[in-house]
Formats: C-alpha cells, structure tokens, sequence
C-alpha cells in the first residue's frame, strides 16, 4: 500500500513536470510570436532593398549568357545537320544543346518572379521601374528563346535538304537538270515547314531563300521541259547563267534578314539596359534613405 502510494506519488509529480514544460514551451513560444507582432520592425528593410537589388545585377549579368549559348548551340547544330547524322542523332543535339539555354530563360524568369514578390515592388516611387525592368528584361528573354526556334528551323531547311542545292550537285553532269528539280522540291518543303513558330523576320529570310530558289527550279524545269536538243541547250545556259546570279540574290536575302535582327536585338538591349538603370537608381537612392535616418527600417 505504500509503495503504491510511493509510486502514485512519482507518476503525478512526472505529469506535473510536463505540464510545467509544456506550460513554459508555450509562453516562449508565445513570446516569439509577441515579438514578431509587436518588437519586429516594420515596413521595408534595409536587406529587401539590398536582396532586390542584387536580383537585378544577377538578372542584367546573365544576359550576357545567351549569346555564347547561342553561338555554342549554332555551330554543334549546324554540325551535325551537315554531317547528315539520322535523325535521332540530330535531334538529341538539338535537345540537348537547346536545353541550356531553355534552363537559362526558366531561370531568369523565375529571378523576375522572386523580384515581383519583393515589398520594395510595392513602393510607389519603385513600382513602376521595377514594371518596366520586368516587362523589358522578359522581352528579352522571349526574344532569346524565340532566336532559338529561328536557328534550328534555318539550320534544320537551309543547311540540310537545301544544301546539296549549292554544294553537292554536278553542274556539268548530264541528269543535273532533274537532280536539281528534286533536290529543290525537297528544298521548298523544309522552307515552308521551318516557318513552323518561326518569327516575322525569320518567315522573311525562308520566304525570300525560297523565292530564289523557286526562280532556279523554273529555270532548270523549263530545262527537262525542251522538245529538242537545240532548245533544251539554250534553256541549259540560260539556266546556267541564272546560276551565277543565285549567291548575290541569297546574299542580299541574308543581309536583310541580319540587318532586321540586329535592329530588333539592339533596340531591346538598349530598352532593357535603359530600365536596369532607372531601378538600380532608384535603388540606390532607398538605400541612401536608411543612411540618412541611421536605421535598417523605414
């Protein structure tokens, strides 16, 4: 009996024991949530002007990215499309090259996103250049990813069925005529499929490749179409001095198309460097606020 009584004794001084604990636990934790509501400081920090503005020089330094992604997919692209690699071979270097740079647009976007949820966004005088930063700085991006639909679709058509058209065909051969009318046939298809989510500028470029080379398949065709030897020899020169003229025409097709490009390229660059600097001004300038009232809040 007593040492029940002993025992009873023990097991309600452990319940009491825990309930002091958990007693405690509560009051602390109720005081870390008295200081998050009342002790914490208000309003925008010092750290979410610096955090943001670090966001925004991360996102202006990694556009500088693309382009060398570009040019590293371009020329691995092009390779193996000229080597005539089977399909599965081109297009395992085509995802596996282009998913850099689609990693890279998924990132900045997601900078833009985090940037978005900033409280300085909020802030009046901030709002709007950080509107524009976003809106111009996802131009950009788009503007990147739209590039490299533009380069597989132009590699993938010119640099594939278009390219025995000026690099493989005999012109001295007796059956060049008929080889150049199937090999243009072919041609004309993949020009017309790499205008698949191709951009304005681009539909220009394989508009204008194919417009040249619809002129050089008539020619050739008139060519196989000639009744007799006489005839089909003067279609065979005419045709031939056509010829000649098929670099310049493709030239200036090609000089439009850069120019186009470039223009577009450089006027974004310049609209996204332009709002970069108007938010890194305004930054600074909330930074020099907490200088001037020596403190870390508002």
């Amino acid at each position: 009996m007593e040492e029940t009584t002993v025992e009873s004794g023990r097991g309600s001084s452990r319940r009491t024991g825990i309930i002091v604990v958990a007693v405690v636990l509560a009051l602390v934790a109720g005081g870390f949530g008295a200081w998050f509501a009342f002790l914490r400081p208000t309003g925008v920090q010092r750290a979410d002007v610096e955090r943001l503005d670090k966001q925004r020089g991360i996102v202006d330094s990694s556009m500088n990215l693309y382009d060398p992604l570009l040019e590293e997919f371009t020329a691995r692209y092009t390779n193996v499309v000229a080597e005539e690699e089977d399909e599965q071979a081109k297009e395992q270097v085509l995802n596996r090259e282009s998913d850099l740079i689609k990693r890279e647009s998924a990132a900045n976007t997601g900078r833009l996103d985090a940037m978005a949820a900033s409280p300085v966004t909020q802030e009046a005088e901030i709002a709007e250049a950080f509107r524009r930063f976003k809106d111009q700085y996802g131009a950009v991006i788009a503007y990147n990813d739209q590039r490299l639909i533009n380069t597989a679709n132009i590699t993938r058509s010119v640099g594939g069925p278009c390219a025995p058209l000026h690099k493989d065909l005999n012109v001295s051969g007796g059956n060049y005529a008929q080889e150049y009318v199937t090999t243009a046939d072919s041609c004309l298809l993949a020009l017309a499929g790499a205008k698949d989510k191709a951009d304005a500028d681009a539909v220009q470029l394989l508009g204008g490749i194919e417009e040249v080379i619809k002129g050089q398949r008539a020619k050739q065709q008139e060519v196989l179409d000639a009744t007799d030897d006489l005839a089909r020899l003067a279609k065979r020169t005419t045709a031939g001095v056509a010829l000649l003229e098929i670099n310049e025409a493709l030239n200036k097709v090609r000089t439009t198309y850069e120019e186009a490009v470039k223009a577009s390229s450089t006027k974004l660059v310049d609209d996204a460097n332009a709002s970069n600097a108007e938010l890194e001004r305004l930054l600074k300038a909330r930074l020099a606020t907490f200088d001037a009232a020596g403190q870390e809040g508002k």
